[in-house]
C-alpha cells in the first residue's frame, strides 16, 4: 500500500564555524500515493538532506513531515514504514544474497516462514532467484544494486527512498537499471522519492520533479513542463543538454504591437 507525503515548510539548518547555514529552506510539497517523484539539482542544493529528513535520519529544524496526513516528524526511522537505497550499496560481504535481503526482516523478529516467502518473492521480482546462495563479490554491479533494492522493498514499505542509487554504475548498467526501477514501481505501486543530479534520470523516470536550488524547490512540475516552460533562468540553464541559450533583451510596445 502506498501513502501520500506532505512536506510542510520543512527546514534544516547546520552551524558551521559559528555561522548558521540553511540546507533546506521552508520546503513545502505534496506527493500523491504511488507517485514517482524526483529531486534533481547540483551538489549542495538540499536534495539528499530532504530525503534523509523524510527517512528520519536527519532531524528537521522546523516544519512537518506527514504520511497520509499523520505527522511523522518525530517518529523514529524504523516506525515510518519506509525503505531506503543509498548511493553506497553497502551489502554485507560475508552474508549470502538471501541473508542480505532477509536481514531487516530477521532484525524485526519476523517468523522464518514469512521471511522465506518474502525473500523468494522479492528475488523473483528482481530476477535474482538464482543468486540467493552467492556472496555479493560474485555478482556484477547491477546485480548488487538489485540486491540493495531488494533489501529495501522486502519490508513492503509504503514509501521507497532512492538516493542516487545508480551513480556508481557504468552508462549501460544505468540505462538498464532505470528500466528495472520503473518496472518495479509499476509492480509494487509504492510512493517513490528519487534523488539524483542526473537530469536524464529525472526527466525519463519521473511523474514530477523538483528542481532544487539552495535548499528551495525552484520549480515543481512534470518533466515536460519543466523542460518546455522553465519558470526561471536557473531552471532553464540546468535542464536540457545542451543548456538553453540565454540573452538579454528588451520588450517594447510600439503602435499597439
Amino acid at each position: 500500500m502506498s501513502v501520500s507525503l506532505a512536506l510542510d515548510r520543512l527546514k534544516k539548518t547546520f552551524v558551521q564555524n559559528g555561522r548558521e547555514i540553511s540546507a533546506v529552506d521552508e520546503l513545502s510539497l505534496e506527493l500523491a500515493p504511488g507517485e514517482f517523484f524526483t529531486f534533481v539539482g547540483p551538489s549542495g542544493c538540499g536534495k539528499t538532506t530532504t530525503l534523509r529528513m523524510v527517512a528520519g535520519l536527519e532531524t528537521a529544524s522546523a516544519g512537518r513531515i506527514l504520511f497520509d496526513g499523520r505527522d511523522v516528524t518525530q517518529v523514529p526511522t524504523q516506525k515510518r514504514g519506509i525503505g531506503m537505497v543509498f548511493q553506497d550499496i553497502a551489502l554485507f560481504p560475508y552474508m549470502s544474497i538471501w541473508q542480505n535481503i532477509a536481514y531487516p526482516l530477521r532484525v524485526a523478529g519476523m517468523a522464518k516462514a514469512e521471511i522465506d516467502r518474502r525473500v523468494q518473492q522479492t528475488a523473483e521480482l528482481l530476477s535474482i532467484s538464482d543468486k540467493l546462495g552467492m556472496k555479493p563479490a560474485q555478482l556484477s554491479g547491477g546485480q548488487q544494486q538489485r540486491v540493495a533494492i531488494g533489501r529495501a522493498i522486502v519490508k513492503e514499505p509504503n514509501i521507497l527512498l532512492l538516493d542516487e542509487p545508480l551513480s556508481a554504475l557504468d552508462a549501460r548498467l544505468r540505462t538498464e537499471m532505470r528500466s528495472e526501477i520503473l518496472r518495479l514501481h509499476r509492480r509494487i505501486k509504492a510512493t517513490i522519492i528519487y534523488v539524483t543530479h542526473d537530469q536524464i534520470e529525472a526527466m525519463t523516470m519521473s511523474m514530477r520533479i523538483a528542481v532544487m536550488e539552495r535548499g528551495r524547490a525552484a520549480q515543481v512540475d512534470t518533466p515536460r513542463n519543466v523542460f518546455r516552460r522553465p519558470n526561471s533562468e536557473s531552471v532553464a540553464t540546468f535542464i536540457g543538454t545542451p543548456a538553453m541559450n540565454v540573452w538579454d533583451a528588451e520588450l517594447r510596445e510600439e503602435g499597439g504591437s
